[in-house]
């Protein structure tokens, strides 16, 4: 009886499962792992070796200089240092005299003030000893041979370079610059006594009074032997202003005259 064809009994490999197939397929993977191996290496030697490739990630930026200058301003002005401040304060400065200001009808005026001269001052000057003051109008009345009784105006000027100190400290300041100036003629023996600063307000100005009374230990007067002395400073329209009085203590005209004139103080509107 014919059965056909008979099969070997020994299995042979399918094609699909090995052989030469398989071959190539390890090869090629093989080459793809060895070629990103070369790949990498060459990369990473490019980018980390030394001087080479760009900038390494969080390095700083590379700079062509590395001197500091100051910024310039966007709008091209000119960047300046401040010029320290070199003025020396001078004790009881004074200006050069000058008069700016015109006399009213019956009133004399200086700085941002005018007051009434009394009746007995009849002399018109300028009053010596005044430091920090400028545009000064005075009337003086005669004590007694070259001694004499002073009211007089004007406006406050300070030292350029220097800060005014405010109403407060240039009276004060102005009180003591008048005590030491050279006024005195032969009297000897000099206090300065009883200074009281104050504040006041004069026909609606602010500002503060200093008053003092310079006392004589010798002199050759007859009719006196101290001085009051009244500084009032006031911030007025114009600018900080002085009015003050030297009274001859003792001459009771001059002083009711004195008392008149600080009572006509007003401002210049």
């Amino acid at each position: 009886m014919h059965t056909g064809p008979q099969f070997p009994t020994t299995p042979q490999q399918s094609p699909g499962h090995g052989g030469r197939g398989t071959a190539l397929l390890i090869g090629g993977i093989a080459f793809a792992v060895v070629f990103l191996l070369v790949v990498g290496v060459t990369v990473g030697y490019l980018v980390l070796r030394p001087g080479g490739g760009g900038p390494v990630a969080g390095s700083p930026p590379v700079t062509e200089s590395t001197t500091v200058t100051d910024p310039e301003p966007s709008d091209g002005t000119e960047v300046t240092s401040p010029t320290p401040t070199d003025v020396e304060a001078e004790r009881c400065w004074t200006p050069e005299r000058e008069r700016s200001s015109t006399n009213a009808s019956g009133k004399l005026r200086g700085g941002g003030l005018q007051y009434i001269p009394p009746a007995v001052y009849q002399q018109r000057a300028t009053p010596y000893g005044v430091a920090y003051t400028n545009d000064l109008q005075g009337a003086q009345a005669l004590v007694e041979a070259s001694w004499y009784s002073t009211t007089f105006v004007g406006k406050v000027e300070w030292q350029p370079g220097i800060e005014y100190p405010g109403a407060e400290v240039a009276s004060q300041t102005i009180v003591d610059c008048f005590f030491s100036s050279n006024i005195w003629g032969d009297t000897q023996g000099r206090t300065l006594d009883d200074t009281i600063t104050e504040p006041v307000t004069i026909a609606g100005i602010p500002g503060y009074r200093t008053t003092a009374t310079v006392n004589f230990a010798s002199d050759p007067l007859e009719k006196t032997d101290a001085t009051e002395l009244v500084i009032v400073v006031l911030e007025t329209d114009q600018g900080p202003s002085v009015f003050g009085t030297e009274t001859a203590v003792g001459v009771t005209e001059h002083e009711e005259a004195a008392v008149e004139a600080y009572e006509s103080l007003t401002g210049i509107s």
